[in-house]
Order: C-alpha cells, then sequence, then structure tokens
C-alpha cells in the first residue's frame, strides 16, 4: 500500500493499474493525464510511478522530446510522431528486463539500446517510489544518463538499432548470470565437422605433400566423384526450390487416441484467447497423471527450444498453489489435447510429475480447497479444448502459451512467427519504402492485427525474415539459439548480425518476389546465408581476411567437391554469399547499408555497372544475360562487388568470383541433366488418381504445370484432398490453376439427384483460382465484411473446404443463378459457422462457389435461413 500512495503534483492517480505496466501505460497515453502509483516493481527498484508529467517530465516530455528530435533529423511529422510512441511502448519491457544503471547519483535501466531514467525524489523531498522521468534511445554519445541521443542527418537512428559501444557489458548484467546458471546444467558440445570457411584457414598450414596426395586420391576416385556430383545437384536443385513459409501453424501434429478422462461440468469453463478472433473455451478434467506426455523436444505441440530444470525442480519440491490455480490464461492449469499430448503447461506437468510427498499432498489439498474436488494419489486435474481442434488451432495454442515467456531467441521467435501467421501468409508481394526505417514500419503496420494497439517493429519483422527461411534441423530458426551461445563473450557482434538480417526482412521479401529477378531463389538459400554471416564475423577480424581464405579454398576447390562434403547438403555458394553479406555488418549503419545494397533498383545498376547482366541481351555478345536470366550465382558477383570503392584492384576478389563463374558453369551443367531426368521420371509416374498417395507440393505443382495432364473432364487427375495444402490453395490462386479434389459424396449425389448426370458415380469436386480470388476478396483478411467483424477465410480454411462438406451438421439443396443446382453446407465450430457453397458446373463438376464465416450458431445464418425457408422438398435436408 506504500509503494502504491500516489504524490498529488502527478495529478490523478489511476490505481486499479498498478502492478501492471503495459496495462499502465496504455491508460496514460489515453488519458494523457495523471499517474499510476507503483505501475511496476523490481526487486532492486521498488516500485516504479508511471507519471505522464508535461514538457519537462514524464510520458509527456518523453513524446515531444523524441518527436522534436527525429524531426530536426530529417523525419516527417508523421514518421517523428511514430518514432517517438515507439520509444515508449519499449519501457515496460526495459523496465522488466533491463539492467540498472547508476551514475553521478542518477539511477537509470537499460536494455539493449534503450534507456530509461528515473528520480526518488520530487524537489528535493525524498519519494518511497522511484518514477520514469524520461526515456530515450542510446547511442555511443551518450555520457550522462539523461543526454539524449544525437542522430545525423545521414543516419537517422532506428528504434532498435545497435551499435558498436566502447563500453564493455557489466558481467554482472542479469543476461549473463542466467546464462551461467545455465551452462553448469549444460553437456560440452560434440565436436563439429569443419565448415568449408573453417577448412579455408586451416588449408593455409597445410603442406604440399599433402595437397598432392588430395590430388592423387581425387583422380583416383573420377568415376565415384561424377555420381556424387549428380547426386549433389540433384540435392541442390531440391534445395533451391525451398520450404520458406513451412511455419509452426502447419506442423503436422499427430493426434493419438483420446486417454480417459473425467470431464467436471460443475466448474465453469476456463478460457484462453490468442487475439480478437481466436478464443478458446476449455473444460476442467480429472486424468490419471500416467496418461500425459509431457515433451521437451521442438515439433508437435513443443514450440520451446530449451528446458528449464530449476523450474520443474521447484513445482517438484516447492509447489505453491497461488502460483498456478486462478492464474487464467495460459498460466493456471495445464492444457491438454484429449489424447494426453501437451498444449500449455510441459514444466508444469513435468512438475507435478515428479512430485515429492510434500509438494503432492500441498497440491491435493489446494484442489480441494479451490475446486471442491478429491482427486486419488495417480490423478491430476488438468484443462481440454471443449471443441475438437484443428491442426493449425492446436499448434498456434502451443505457441500463443509461450508468448512473453521464452527461454532462448528461438522460442521467442517460434512465438512470433505463429502469432503473425495469418497477417504473413496475406502479406503483399512489394513493401515500396525509401529508407531502412520506413520499410521496418512497414512491415509491423501491415502485420499489426489490433489496430487499436501499436505494431511491434521487431516483434513483426523477426517473424517476416523467420517466414521467409526454409526450415530444417540445422537451419532457420535453430541458428538463433547456436550463434547467441558462439558469441556469449561478444553479444553486441552477435545483436548487430541478427539486427542487420531482421532489419531487412522487408528487403529480403521484396527480394524473394521480385519478378525481375526470378531465378535467384534467396528463400532457398536465406538461411544459410544468416548462418555464414555469423559465422563469418565470428572466424575474421577483417572483411580482407575472410576473403582472402574464401578466394584461396575456392579458386582451387571443385564447388561440388565442397558441396559434397557439406553436412548441410546445401551449395557451397552459401558460404561466399554469407561472407559477401557479413561485410555490411561491419559498416556504420549494417542495416542501411545492407537496405540500399538490397533495393530492386540499385541491384539493376550494380548488375550493368559491373557488366553482369543489362535490361536487354547484348546482341554482340550471346552468352550476356537479361535482369530476368541472373541467378544465385549472379546475384552473389554482384554483392562481392557493391558498395567498394571505384576502380578498386582487389586480385583476391577477382579470384574469388573467378570461382563464383565456376561453380556457376557445373550447376548450370547439372541442371540440365537432372531437370531432363526429372522430366523423363515425373511423365512415368503420372497417374489419375492421387487420392491414396501424399505428394508433395513440388510434385503437385509439377502436375498443374504439366499442358499434358487434363483438369477437367472424365479424364481429369484427382488430386485427392489430401494434397491439397495452403501452400497449393496459394499457388493455384496465384498462378491460373484448378484441380479435381475428389469424387462427390453419396451424401451430395443424392441432394443432386435432380441434376440429371449421365454418370452420377462419377461427379468430382473441383477447386479453380477464380473461386479463390472472389473467396479471399470478398471474406479474406483485408476484406471488407472482416473489417466489419467478420472471422476472415485463409488459404488453410480453402484448403480443408471438403472435410467441412464432408462433415456438415447441415447440407441444403437450391436453385442459383441461371437454374444451376447449388448445395449449401453449414458447419458449427468453436463459436462461429461455416458455410461452403457448391454448385454443379457445364462440365457435371461440383465447384466451390463460395466459402465464408459467421459468428454464432448456423441455424441464425442469414443463408441457413434464406435456404431452409426455401427448400424445395423434403429431401432438401440431409443430416449426417
Amino acid at each position: 500500500q506504500h509503494a502504491t500512495t500516489p504524490l498529488k503534483e502527478f495529478g490523478t492517480n489511476y490505481p486499479e493499474f498498478a502492478l501492471k505496466p503495459k496495462e499502465a501505460l496504455e491508460k496514460l497515453l489515453q488519458e494523457k493525464n495523471g499517474q499510476v502509483a507503483g505501475a511496476a516493481y523490481r526487486e532492486d527498484l521498488g516500485g516504479i510511478d508511471f507519471v505522464w508529467g508535461n514538457k519537462d517530465y514524464g510520458l509527456e516530455h518523453i513524446l515531444k522530446r523524441r518527436e522534436e528530435q527525429a524531426i530536426g533529423k530529417g523525419l516527417n511529422e508523421a514518421e517523428a510522431k511514430e518514432y517517438a510512441l515507439n520509444v515508449i511502448k519499449t519501457i515496460p519491457e526495459v523496465i522488466e528486463k533491463g539492467v540498472k544503471v547508476e551514475q553521478n547519483g542518477r539511477v537509470a535501466i537499460e536494455y539493449q539500446n534503450i534507456r530509461v531514467g528515473l528520480k526518488d525524489n520530487w524537489k528535493g523531498e525524498k519519494l518511497p517510489n522511484h518514477w520514469i522521468i524520461t526515456g530515450y534511445e542510446k547511442t555511443e554519445s551518450s555520457g550522462s544518463l539523461y543526454a539524449h541521443p544525437l542522430m545525423t542527418k545521414s543516419e537517422t537512428l532506428p528504434l532498435n538499432s545497435i551499435e558498436n559501444n566502447p563500453t564493455p557489458k557489466p558481467t554482472t548484467s542479469q543476461e549473463d548470470l542466467l546464462k551461467t546458471s545455465e551452462n553448469l546444467n549444460e553437456t560440452p558440445p560434440k565436436p563439429t565437422k569443419l565448415s568449408p570457411l573453417e577448412q579455408a584457414k586451416a588449408e593455409k598450414l597445410a603442406k604440399l605433400e599433402s595437397e598432392q596426395l588430395a590430388s592423387e586420391q581425387e583422380f583416383l576416385k573420377a568415376k565415384e566423384q561424377e555420381a556424387k556430383r549428380k547426386e549433389a545437384l540433384k540435392k541442390k536443385l531440391e534445395h533451391e526450390r525451398g520450404n520458406a513459409g513451412n511455419i509452426e501453424s502447419q506442423t503436422k501434429i499427430e493426434v493419438g487416441e483420446d486417454i480417459p478422462t473425467q470431464i467436471q461440468a460443475q466448474i465453469p469453463k476456463s478460457r484462453v484467447r490468442l487475439n480478437e478472433r481466436e478464443i478458446y473455451d476449455l473444460d476442467y478434467a480429472i486424468v490419471k497423471a500416467k496418461d500425459l506426455k509431457p515433451s521437451f523436444t521442438t515439433g508437435g505441440t513443443q514450440k520451446r527450444t530449451d528446458m528449464n530444470e530449476e523450474q520443474i525442480k521447484s513445482i517438484a519440491e516447492n509447489f505453491d498453489p497461488k502460483k498456478i490455480f486462478g492464474s487464467g490464461g495460459f498460466e493456471d492449469l495445464p492444457i491438454i489435447l484429449h489424447d494426453g499430448q501437451v498444449i500449455a503447461g510441459n514444466h508444469r506437468i513435468q512438475g507435478m510429475l515428479n512430485f515429492t510427498p510434500k509438494s503432492r499432498y500441498i497440491y491435493h489439498k489446494a484442489i480441494k480447497e479451490y475446486y471442491n474436488i478429491d482427486l486419488a494419489p495417480d490423478e491430476l486435474l488438468v484443462r481440454v479444448p471443449h471443441n475438437r481442434l484443428n491442426n493449425t488451432e492446436i499448434n498456434n495454442l502451443a505457441a500463443g502459451s509461450n508468448q512473453g515467456r521464452f527461454n532462448s531467441e528461438s522460442d521467442h521467435a517460434i512465438a512470433v512467427l505463429s502469432h503473425y501467421e495469418a497477417k504473413l501468409k496475406e502479406l503483399e508481394k512489394k513493401l515500396d519504402a525509401d529508407s531502412i526505417y520506413s520499410l521496418k514500419n512497414i512491415v509491423a503496420k501491415n502485420l499489426n492485427f489490433d489496430k487499436a494497439t501499436h505494431p511491434n517493429v521487431g516483434d513483426s519483422n523477426l517473424a517476416l525474415l523467420m517466414y521467409n527461411m526454409p526450415r530444417t534441423k540445422t537451419q532457420g530458426i535453430e541458428l538463433l539459439n547456436r550463434w547467441q551461445k558462439e558469441f556469449s563473450n561478444d553479444i553486441k557482434s552477435y545483436e548487430k548480425v541478427k539486427k542487420m538480417f531482421v532489419d531487412n526482412a522487408g528487403s529480403f521479401h521484396n527480394l524473394i518476389h521480385d519478378m525481375n529477378f526470378p531465378n535467384v531463389s534467396l528463400n532457398a538459400y536465406l538461411s544459410d546465408i544468416m548462418d555464414r554471416s555469423f559465422a563469418n564475423l565470428k572466424n575474421y577480424q577483417t572483411t580482407s581476411e575472410s576473403l582472402k581464405d574464401l578466394s584461396e579454398k575456392f579458386y582451387k576447390t571443385s564447388s561440388l567437391e565442397m558441396f559434397e562434403k557439406s553436412e548441410q547438403n546445401t551449395s557451397d555458394i552459401s558460404e561466399i554469399l554469407g561472407g559477401a553479406i557479413a561485410r555490411f555488418a561491419r559498416f556504420d549503419d549494417p542495416s542501411k547499408a545492407l537496405f540500399e545494397a538490397l533495393r530492386s533498383d540499385n541491384i539493376k545498376k550494380g548488375l550493368k555497372d559491373f557488366k553482369i547482366a543489362d535490361v536487354t541481351k547484348d546482341m554482340f555478345n550471346p552468352k550476356s544475360k537479361e535482369f530476368k536470366d541472373i541467378d544465385i550465382y549472379d546475384f552473389t558477383h554482384y554483392l562481392l562487388m557493391v558498395n567498394r570503392e571505384p576502380n578498386e584492384n582487389n586480385p583476391t576478389l577477382k579470384r574469388l568470383i573467378e570461382a563464383v563463374k565456376d561453380m556457376q558453369k557445373e550447376s548450370e551443367k547439372g541442371v540440365k541433366e537432372v531437370s531432363k531426368k526429372n522430366a523423363e521420371e515425373t511423365q512415368k509416374k503420372i497417374k489419375r488418381d492421387y487420392s491414396d498417395t501424399k505428394l508433395s507440393n513440388d510434385e503437385i505443382k509439377d502436375l498443374l504445370n504439366n499442358a499434358e495432364i487434363p483438369t477437367s473432364g472424365r479424364d481429369a487427375v484427382i488430386f485427392g484432398k489430401n494434397n491439397l495444402t495452403p501452400e497449393i490453395v496459394e499457388f493455384m490462386h496465384k498462378n491460373n490453376k484448378r484441380m479435381i479434389i475428389e469424387k462427390a459424396s453419396n451424401k451430395e449425389i443424392e441432394l443432386l439427384q435432380n441434376a440429371n448426370f449421365r454418370h452420377p458415380e462419377d461427379v468430382r469436386a473441383s477447386l479453380d483460382h477464380d473461386a479463390i480470388a472472389h473467396i479471399l476478396k470478398r471474406h479474406g483478411v483485408n476484406s471488407v465484411n472482416v473489417r466489419n467483424g467478420e472471422s476472415p477465410i485463409t488459404y488453410e480454411d480453402i484448403a480443408n473446404y471438403r472435410d467441412v462438406v464432408n462433415n456438415a451438421d447441415e447440407i441444403i439443396r437450391a436453385i442459383g443463378k441461371d437454374n444451376k443446382e447449388n448445395i449449401t453446407a453449414f458447419k458449427q465450430i468453436n463459436g462461429y459457422a461455416v458455410v461452403v457453397e457448391q454448385a454443379v458446373n457445364k462440365n457435371s463438376e461440383l465447384v466451390l462457389k463460395t466459402m465464408f464465416k459467421s459468428n454464432g450458431d448456423y441455424k441464425n445464418n442469414n443463408a441457413y435461413k434464406k435456404f431452409s425457408s426455401t427448400g424445395l422438398n423434403a429431401n432438401a435436408k440431409v443430416q449426417p
């Protein structure tokens, strides 16, 4: 109570927001006056008051000063206001995660590059709490704790920029202490095979005899290497197709048989909320402890990458019911699937399974007091979803449960990737921006779910970067953990590289979708490039040293030989490309430098200046290229050359570029061989019905692109609903494709008996790009209907439309436009009705017309009322 006593000079107090820093901040931004006494608390500082203040102190002061500062450095008024608000929005996180800093009697909290200044007195009189006097972005020149950053006209600092700072990081920071405690339980990593870059450095010490021996061995194994070469190129082709976008919601979760549960209907349902559209009711249930399946391996319902042993031990040995019971949301009792897999609360369940007698006694006693339930010794009380969840819902709930509770960098990446999933799928392919600052904010605005809150620039750009990366066991998200540990003694260098990539998430996104350069296939290499950029900065002090080693290795070594040796089965071009991009991390403003290099117009200019490609081919040079013809090797050539001194004479660089050209020749030779072989194999494997076969997305696309395969009529290939994935729906939408999905069900044929099909046993359900475009325009994320409150239809919803029809709660027959037979299916899912309308076309196919969601019971839906009231006869409704 003492810590939440307001100071009358600060105006109206809003006590309901005490100890709720985020909500307190939102309240003061809304009211623009007053204070929240005790809005936050830290062990080392006590209570912290949030104060609106005026132009001289508090939140108003921060907004005005940061806005003036930004305008003075070249931002327009709107950008300046956004910048200032971004600074304000970081305050709760800085207080929670930052390090206390004292200087000349002044106190501040620092986190990353943001500093929040505090005072513990008012006009010299000591106060029980600290209060926020200012906040700003810290730069190297910020000597005084209350100084504001100095920005130059040519270098406007983005909100989350992290520059080199000569001041060493205190070794007793909370972050370092946490790492030290984690390292006590770590098993030393096993030695790994040297990467090509590390081999380059080691080879400088090798003797001439070793090189001669290697040459002889290479000659003796020529035939074997030829076979490996072809296999390597085949893998390279598969790699270049990429699997970017394999986000967490698409992770296939295998759900087993239900475990025995005793639903406790007498207890009011619990509820968890992901956003304004995704709210899930939960039942309380008693289960046998032995049936629960906690997991600490990334994959399935587990979205973390680290296990917290101390948390498990604390629950097992010193169980405190007040920390769990009644917490609400994800923090309450664990949430499980009906088969015993854990959606939320793996650590809690593992701790409960390890209960000591004392903790078990406390747990059982608390269950009796809180819920009036007597548990048997081998029972636990958990929560289960009231409705069965689909794959996406399970994934999103599992990831959402970790939001804000990250054990690692990768946990954070996984969570933001799932959080922004729906928006990522609908993101425009081109994001126009004239500065790195503008680009980051455009990404954040486009991915922002809740227009009432300010976009999270850092999280949204991290999500976009991860979305465009391939996902394998050694790539993508996982590399963040690995490199953070590698840079544990130089965390600034780690943050510099990471920030450069995250800030440029929009740049990579633009380039991946830039039709000026359709053959670059950057997404297939993105995680490798980031990995090698970290390695390059770690292993080399200078760019010239890095280039020298790369040149010595690749100028004399076949790219395929290195490719065959690589543990990750990826082209060594990633090594050179990573080195080329790592060079930008050594610039004064890495993010800005890389942004300029990746701009489409600048790439075209560079390709022309360096004589790599031009707008049109050179009629006197048959080997010349147009911009649209460049590949990853040409792009690497460009990045090695860009941003260098004019007329720079660098023999090392020239040798490395020659090596890239040699790799390109080998690749082109192999591409022709493998493409020819794949085409022959594909033709042999074509059959007419794939309902019993799970095809890869690439195989499906190849079939859809094959002009020899009919897509309508009795000879059309049936793909099977098992092969209709969200990625394939997107592909059909953007590439003017259609497909036959499966034969119509008996239920549908019965409803359509008056359609007079010549072959009713062969009526097929089909989907085409026009239907997809219509549905997304009327009911997609950016549609007017969704802006007016309707739940959006996504590619994944469309991919599952046949499941909705086949498991509908009710199907109604009606006559549509042009006297065509229509059937409309209604399915109740998680509090809203899914409506799917199909019609018969001239080819006697049952085509998807539209699909949408409406809140509430399906029988209250306008479409249901309309169709049910005009049903054609007593058999017009068929209920499964």
